[in-house]
Protein backbone atom coordinates (compact mmCIF):
# COMPACT_ATOMS: atom_id res chain seq x y z
CA UNK A 1 0.00 0.00 0.00
CA UNK A 2 3.06 2.36 0.67
CA UNK A 3 4.44 1.86 -2.59
CA UNK A 4 1.47 2.69 -4.42
CA UNK A 5 0.82 5.73 -2.52
CA UNK A 6 4.50 6.56 -2.98
CA UNK A 7 4.26 6.28 -6.90
CA UNK A 8 1.06 8.24 -6.84
CA UNK A 9 2.99 10.82 -4.64
CA UNK A 10 5.81 11.19 -7.25
CA UNK A 11 3.33 10.87 -10.16
CA UNK A 12 1.85 14.27 -8.81
CA UNK A 13 4.85 15.59 -8.31
CA UNK A 14 6.57 15.01 -12.07
CA UNK A 15 3.20 16.25 -13.56
CA UNK A 16 2.96 19.55 -11.67
CA UNK A 17 6.89 20.20 -12.40
CA UNK A 18 6.45 19.42 -16.03
CA UNK A 19 3.36 21.69 -15.97
CA UNK A 20 5.31 24.70 -14.72
CA UNK A 21 7.76 23.79 -16.68
CA UNK A 22 5.74 24.26 -19.56
CA UNK A 23 4.79 27.47 -18.53
CA UNK A 24 7.99 29.33 -18.85
CA UNK A 25 9.44 27.43 -22.09
CA UNK A 26 6.53 28.71 -24.34
CA UNK A 27 6.40 31.47 -26.23
CA UNK A 28 6.30 34.22 -24.29
CA UNK A 29 4.29 37.59 -25.32
CA UNK A 30 5.69 41.11 -26.80
CA UNK A 31 6.09 43.67 -24.51
CA UNK A 32 5.26 47.49 -25.72
CA UNK A 33 5.68 50.22 -24.26
CA UNK A 34 3.34 52.95 -24.79
CA UNK A 35 3.83 56.76 -24.04
CA UNK A 36 0.35 58.86 -25.03
CA UNK A 37 1.87 62.05 -24.81
CA UNK A 38 -0.28 65.21 -25.89
CA UNK A 39 0.83 67.79 -23.83
CA UNK A 40 4.73 68.70 -22.77
CA UNK A 41 5.51 64.96 -21.89
CA UNK A 42 1.43 64.18 -20.14
CA UNK A 43 -1.66 63.62 -21.09
CA UNK A 44 -4.43 65.67 -19.32
CA UNK A 45 -7.54 63.05 -20.67
CA UNK A 46 -8.50 59.81 -21.17
CA UNK A 47 -7.34 58.00 -24.06
CA UNK A 48 -8.28 54.63 -25.95
CA UNK A 49 -4.71 53.04 -27.24
CA UNK A 50 -5.67 50.91 -30.55
CA UNK A 51 -3.15 48.60 -31.66
CA UNK A 52 -3.81 47.09 -35.49
CA UNK A 53 -2.13 44.61 -37.42
CA UNK A 54 -1.15 45.71 -40.92
CA UNK A 55 -2.35 42.82 -43.08
CA UNK A 56 -5.05 41.61 -41.40
CA UNK A 57 -6.50 44.63 -39.75
CA UNK A 58 -7.31 42.83 -36.27
CA UNK A 59 -7.60 45.06 -33.52
CA UNK A 60 -7.48 45.45 -29.88
CA UNK A 61 -7.89 48.84 -27.72
CA UNK A 62 -6.27 49.27 -24.04
CA UNK A 63 -7.70 52.24 -22.00
CA UNK A 64 -4.97 54.34 -20.91
CA UNK A 65 -5.80 56.64 -17.81
CA UNK A 66 -5.13 60.68 -17.15
CA UNK A 67 -1.75 61.44 -16.21
CA UNK A 68 -0.47 57.74 -16.70
CA UNK A 69 3.90 57.93 -17.82
CA UNK A 70 2.98 55.19 -19.72
CA UNK A 71 1.48 51.72 -20.14
CA UNK A 72 2.67 48.33 -21.21
CA UNK A 73 0.54 46.21 -23.76
CA UNK A 74 1.21 42.64 -24.05
CA UNK A 75 0.81 41.62 -28.00
CA UNK A 76 0.15 37.33 -28.30
CA UNK A 77 0.93 36.95 -32.08
CA UNK A 78 4.00 37.88 -33.76
CA UNK A 79 3.15 40.43 -36.83
CA UNK A 80 3.52 44.11 -38.35
CA UNK A 81 1.10 46.66 -36.32
CA UNK A 82 0.46 50.00 -35.98
CA UNK A 83 -0.67 52.30 -32.64
CA UNK A 84 -2.98 55.20 -32.12
CA UNK A 85 -5.48 57.07 -29.82
CA UNK A 86 -8.15 58.86 -29.67
CA UNK A 87 -9.47 60.35 -26.68
CA UNK A 88 -12.29 58.95 -24.80
CA UNK A 89 -13.64 62.61 -24.76
CA UNK A 90 -14.00 63.16 -28.06
CA UNK A 91 -12.83 60.36 -30.10
CA UNK A 92 -13.62 61.61 -33.77
CA UNK A 93 -11.87 65.26 -32.62
CA UNK A 94 -8.72 64.14 -30.54
CA UNK A 95 -6.59 61.47 -31.90
CA UNK A 96 -2.85 60.83 -32.12
CA UNK A 97 -0.53 58.34 -34.05
CA UNK A 98 2.44 56.81 -33.61
CA UNK A 99 4.87 58.44 -36.18
CA UNK A 100 8.16 58.68 -34.57
CA UNK A 101 10.62 58.83 -31.44
CA UNK A 102 10.51 62.30 -31.86
CA UNK A 103 9.12 65.09 -29.14
CA UNK A 104 6.36 67.14 -31.21
CA UNK A 105 6.58 71.37 -31.12
CA UNK A 106 3.59 72.54 -28.46
CA UNK A 107 1.95 76.04 -28.56
CA UNK A 108 -0.69 77.93 -29.47
CA UNK A 109 -2.66 76.13 -31.73
CA UNK A 110 -0.27 73.28 -32.68
CA UNK A 111 -1.70 69.88 -30.55
CA UNK A 112 1.51 68.34 -31.29
CA UNK A 113 2.87 66.92 -34.35
CA UNK A 114 5.99 67.08 -36.43
CA UNK A 115 4.61 69.21 -39.05
CA UNK A 116 7.23 67.17 -41.39
CA UNK A 117 5.08 65.46 -44.42
CA UNK A 118 7.89 62.64 -44.72
CA UNK A 119 7.09 61.38 -40.89
CA UNK A 120 3.49 61.53 -40.85
CA UNK A 121 2.88 58.17 -41.78
CA UNK A 122 2.39 56.00 -38.86
CA UNK A 123 4.99 53.60 -38.33
CA UNK A 124 4.42 50.06 -38.14
CA UNK A 125 6.25 47.73 -35.72
CA UNK A 126 7.48 44.23 -36.70
CA UNK A 127 6.95 42.52 -33.47
CA UNK A 128 8.56 39.44 -32.62
CA UNK A 129 7.16 37.48 -29.39
CA UNK A 130 9.29 38.04 -26.56
CA UNK A 131 10.61 41.31 -27.43
CA UNK A 132 10.45 44.73 -25.77
CA UNK A 133 9.54 47.69 -27.85
CA UNK A 134 8.85 51.68 -27.18
CA UNK A 135 5.63 53.35 -29.11
CA UNK A 136 5.60 57.36 -28.47
CA UNK A 137 1.51 58.20 -29.48
CA UNK A 138 1.70 62.00 -30.02
CA UNK A 139 1.14 63.13 -33.43
CA UNK A 140 -2.04 64.74 -34.16
CA UNK A 141 -1.63 64.93 -38.31
CA UNK A 142 -1.03 61.29 -38.31
CA UNK A 143 -4.02 59.74 -40.86
CA UNK A 144 -5.24 56.91 -38.79
CA UNK A 145 -6.70 53.18 -40.42
CA UNK A 146 -10.19 52.36 -40.00
CA UNK A 147 -10.29 49.72 -36.75
CA UNK A 148 -11.27 46.21 -37.48
CA UNK A 149 -9.35 46.38 -41.48
CA UNK A 150 -6.24 46.00 -43.04
CA UNK A 151 -4.13 49.27 -43.20
CA UNK A 152 -4.49 51.41 -46.42
CA UNK A 153 -3.65 54.87 -44.30
CA UNK A 154 0.59 55.90 -45.53
CA UNK A 155 2.69 53.40 -43.04
CA UNK A 156 6.47 52.74 -42.84
CA UNK A 157 8.56 50.52 -40.60
CA UNK A 158 11.61 51.97 -38.48
CA UNK A 159 15.14 51.14 -40.15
Amino acid sequence: MKSAIGRTYIFIVIVITLSLAGCFLGPRNAAVHVKFDIVGGDNNFAASVYVQEVDTGATFTVPYDPHTPYIVIPIKKPGRYVFYARLVEAPDDYHYGFTSYQTVGYGHMTRGGTGDPATESLVALDVKLGEKYKVYINDYRARLPEAGKPVTVPWRSLK
